[in-house]
């Protein structure tokens, strides 16, 4: 009877390590935990802005598609401003900044850019009241500009320097696209530069601002967004710009970025 019984505790040792051994080999079989990925962003035109004190724009609409194409990584959306980004990437508080332009004193650093995902423009603005609109932006430096601390304008060459920017041309900086706008609207300046999302943004919640405005006929710079990682990145460069391939291979990237310029031509 006895030997009976140490039978069945034998049977039920190896059974149980039997289950032991499945659930050990089947954990690595299910998704480990996902490596986070801090996503960089600020506010600057449709990519990133607030609304009612939520973030909105085409960044978090990016982060949560990305995280539901894939379970190895959690894409994170974490704050930076338009002049701490590059600290912030190369010392590691952020993995990437999602939408970026190369020429945005990029060159200076050590980083990675991934393939193109949308198009954007800085335009020149003008007050309607303007009679000679043409020949402002037939020469926009030689007027006094209103612009945004920390960002990138063609007249300049894509120099964001403040100092620089005030030695050599008349621009009146201010800290964000909004203060801008209202700034032109004010009489601050003669011109105005904001990117083509902010002013459909604009349009969209204020359609009488269509009349109160005058658009110049070409833009100060058009460039492709891309995003910015360094090596050191949660991500390597070519896991990230395979899921870029398949984030816009759907087309719905672009319907967004087509969206939220409407009314904008272009």
């Amino acid at each position: 009877m006895r030997k009976h019984h140490s039978h069945h505790h034998a049977v039920r040792a190896v059974l149980a390590l039997g289950a032991f051994l499945l659930w050990v080999w089947a954990v690595p079989a299910k998704a480990s935990d996902p490596v986070p990925v801090k996503v960089g962003a600020y506010e600057y035109g449709v990519v990133y802005y607030f609304e009612d004190g939520s973030p909105r724009g085409i960044v978090p609409m990016l982060i949560d598609r990305l995280n539901g194409l894939q379970d190895t990584y959690r894409f994170e959306l974490a704050e930076t401003s338009s002049r701490r980004r590059y600290q912030a990437l190369m010392n590691g508080e952020l993995d990437l900044i999602l939408l970026e332009s190369a020429k945005w004193d990029w060159p200076a650093f050590d980083v990675l850019y991934s393939d193109p995902i949308v198009r954007e423009k800085d335009i020149y603005l003008t007050l309607a009241s303007q009679s000679d609109a043409k020949s402002l932006f037939a020469d926009v430096s030689a007027h006094p500009m209103l612009c945004v601390l920390g960002f990138h304008y063609g007249f300049a060459d894509f120099n964001a320097d403040p100092d620089y920017l005030r030695e050599n041309f008349n621009v009146e900086l201010r800290y964000n696209e909004s203060e801008v706008l209202n700034g032109l609207l004010a009489g601050e300046a003669p011109i105005g530069i904001v990117s083509a999302g902010f002013l459909a943004r604009r349009f969209a919640s204020d359609p009488r601002l269509h009349e109160r405005l005058i658009i110049g006929d070409k833009p100060d710079a058009t460039y492709d967004l891309v995003s910015v990682l360094t090596r050191e990145s949660a991500i390597p460069l070519d896991e990230f710009n395979a899921l870029v391939a398949r984030l816009l291979a759907g087309g719905d990237v672009e319907e967004l970025w087509r969206q939220l310029h409407a009314g904008v031509s272009g």
